[in-house]
């Protein structure tokens, strides 16, 4: 694959893209990558360029114009696109990569595009030798490797149930709450589009429903996130991994029952609130994308998610954590996520279709992000 770039960050000027273009800055010499950051604004994208010690060129990009998206994925071997809420502006963006077999990937936490995408583009990707990767940031990557690394311990021929537990102290970005506010809203309205992945009659059943964890020493809740998916996809797809009987799901993990409840409140309110135009356009001009929490606030937080493994006669429990997560992993994950597909076009090993991270990246990405000080055990 010929290309003028190696990879092309698209939504360079967003909060997470500002965050992501720095990273693979300090990185492009080591990796040897040629690059270029990809947005509608060419000032903004040139305040984006100015002071990185690996200056990237600049390719304008507009996901209204289809000429310029053809144009930006027929240039490079690997799109990053961090433009966001993905149900409004990435599946134009994923066509025109399968179109001119580039590979792609995303930092989408959105569970209806997700399962739009692997719907609607599997075989096509599959036969134009793309790679597709959604959710490479901490939407999926530590709750799909840390489920898969917990289930390669068990015995494969026997069934067996993976919990995952999600523990964070980070805050969100205003991108970030925009695509919550809008994925909730469809889920409400019931346009969201699914997945169906047939469960095995003999996977164990995991209740979905508030518990108090003595090995977490702490209170789980039910997660409605796109992490479940990913998981569930990954063991649909890698039965030698797996097995083939095999029960996932995830957990928020709150210290107390009292914020158990101040947890709940908000989402529960937002649930009917969410029906309004009024609190949608609210909530939209009160986080507006490109904001997010500060160097010092990111520098506080940190996530740890824990995958606890049951089968007939083992167990097993993987632990996958590090710092900030929604913007200073993230960068990490979604930046290694892509110079790991480009080691393996190298290497000629690169999978093609639809894929989860831990379909298309394995062990390899494990060990760039162990080597980037991510604690994965």
């Amino acid at each position: 694959m010929t290309r003028q770039y190696d990879i092309i960050l698209f939504g360079a000027t967003g909060f997470t893209g500002a965050l992501v273009v720095k990273y693979i800055a300090a990185h492009a010499k080591s990796e040897s990558i040629s690059w270029a950051i990809a947005g509608r604004d060419t000032q903004k994208l040139k305040e984006i360029q100015e002071g990185l010690q690996s200056q990237p060129d600049i390719v304008i990009a507009d996901v209204k114009d289809k000429d310029s998206l053809d144009k930006m994925a027929a240039s490079c071997k690997v799109l990053m696109n961090t433009v966001g809420p993905f149900n409004w502006y990435g599946k134009d963006v994923v066509k025109a990569c399968i179109d001119h077999h580039t590979h792609y990937l995303d930092i989408t936490g959105e569970p209806s595009f997700v399962a739009d995408v692997y719907n609607s583009y599997f075989q096509e990707a599959l036969e134009k030798k793309s790679c597709i990767v959604n959710c490479c940031g901490f939407d999926s990557i530590p709750a799909d490797f840390a489920a898969w690394l917990t289930a390669k311990k068990l015995p494969k021929d026997e069934p067996k149930s993976l919990k995952g537990y999600v523990r964070t102290n980070a805050t969100f970005s205003g991108g970030t709450l925009t695509t919550a506010i809008q994925a909730l809203h469809m889920e409400v309205q019931k346009t969201s589009i699914k997945t169906k992945i047939k469960r095995h009659k003999d996977a164990p059943k995991i209740p979905l429903k508030i518990h108090y964890n003595k090995d977490i020493l702490g209170w789980g809740l039910p997660m409605p996130v796109v992490d479940p998916h990913i998981v569930k996809r990954s063991a649909f797809r890698l039965p030698d991994d797996y097995g083939v009987a095999v029960s996932y799901g995830q957990f928020f993990v709150r210290s107390s029952f009292g914020k158990v409840v101040k947890t709940i409140l908000p989402i529960a309110s937002a649930m009917f609130l969410v029906r309004f135009k009024s609190f949608r356009k609210k909530m939209f001009d009160k986080f507006k994308p490109g904001t997010g929490p500060s160097e010092a606030r990111r520098a506080e937080s940190k996530f740890e998610v824990i995958c606890f493994g049951k089968s007939t006669t083992s167990e097993a429990k993987t632990v996958f954590s590090g710092g900030d997560p929604g913007y200073n992993e993230t960068s990490k994950m979604f930046a290694q996520s892509a110079f790991t597909i480009l080691d393996k076009i190298k290497s000629e090993t690169i999978n093609y279709g639809v894929l989860t991270p831990v379909e298309a990246l394995g062990m390899d990405l494990v060990v760039r992000l162990k080597k980037e000080g991510m604690h994965i055990d």
